[in-house]
């Protein structure tokens, strides 16, 4: 049997601080590293690079969504069977990652959605529960998950509404692809998190669950890629 090809797709703005420590910790568990630096002002590319992780650099913010969509099509160019999403910001613990992937490598899963231990926000509590409702998946705004390079294929796409990485994920569940949820750690972010100050960040999500209830999972529309 072959052996599936496990890439990770790793978002960064200005994360200079964390993401030599956590392309090491991710490079342990998956055959390579994308990351897709969303026009740092700081040595995120570079030190990625030093890094060994395959370093895409946006000419001008394109925000989250964009640069992980940008990810998966490289990814996929790269021949990846199983693609991972981390977040670059040091709150993920690398050591998870054989949980998340093993479902898929084994042919048990199509999607793996991490559940953190905690939620910040009180619309991170209210966009789980719609997805609770929904899909039944418990923590839609965890930063990992890992996908069969297959659901993308089929969609088409990762996201296309600025869903705060959540597209794919109902999208699939609206196809019928399998879904695991599995337990992670967290570690709590110091400074101010990609999405901002609370009012800021409340005011994203609460949208990105406007366009999850009115476009999310949507069955038309699908670009298959071949």
């Amino acid at each position: 049997m072959n052996k599936k090809k496990v890439i990770a797709v790793i978002p960064a703005l200005d994360e200079e601080k964390t993401i030599a420590k956590v392309i090491r910790g991710v490079k342990q568990y998956c055959d390579e590293v994308i990351l897709i630096d969303d026009a740092s002002f700081d040595k995120t590319a570079f030190i990625a690079k030093q890094e060994g992780a395959v370093v895409v650099t946006n000419c001008k913010n394109q925000g989250y969504d964009k640069s992980i969509d940008n990810g998966f099509k490289i990814a996929a160019d790269r021949g990846a069977s199983v693609v991972l999403t981390f977040d670059a910001d040091g709150q993920h613990n690398p050591k998870d990652i054989p949980a998340i992937i093993e479902p898929i490598i084994s042919g048990k899963a199509d999607v793996v959605v991490g559940i953190r231990p905690f939620r910040s926000r009180t619309t991170e509590h209210l966009f789980a529960f719609v997805a609770k409702r929904k899909l039944g998946v418990c923590d839609p705004l965890c930063g990992l998950k890992a996908y069969s390079i297959n659901v993308y294929k089929d969609i088409g796409y990762f996201d296309r509404i600025s869903s705060i990485g959540t597209e794919l994920l109902f999208n699939a569940a609206s196809a019928g692809y399998r879904i695991v949820q599995i337990n992670i750690d967290l570690n709590r972010r110091k400074d101010i998190p990609r999405f901002g100050r609370a009012v800021k960040a409340n005011w994203k999500i609460f949208k990105a669950i406007i366009k999850i209830i009115f476009y999310g999972g949507a069955k038309n529309g699908k670009n298959k890629i071949g």
